[in-house]
């Protein structure tokens, strides 16, 4: 009895080996996805963006603010793309 549930555990290991590495195996568009993320986190902003992240402590500025987010009159965002 030992020696078949040696033998069945000796076949059902060697079922996972591989010749090859798992990562040279893959296709040649592996890690695309985690660049992709990484590029888009990554964009640095243009001059005019970077001068535009002060938001001053007036209250009735961010009281119109919030009124108009509320009604949707903001601006739509920009899209950024990280491909051509």
């Amino acid at each position: 009895m030992k020696i078949l549930f040696a033998t069945i555990s000796l076949t059902a290991l060697s079922a996972c080996a591989t010749t090859k590495p798992a990562l040279q195996s893959g296709s040649s568009e592996f890690g695309n996805a985690v660049r992709q993320n990484i590029a888009a986190h990554a964009i640095a902003p243009t001059p005019e963006q970077k001068a535009n992240t002060f938001i001053p402590a007036d209250a009735t500025k961010r009281a119109k603010a919030r009124e108009n987010y509320r009604k949707g009159e903001t601006p739509e965002p920009q899209s950024i793309a990280t491909t051509d």
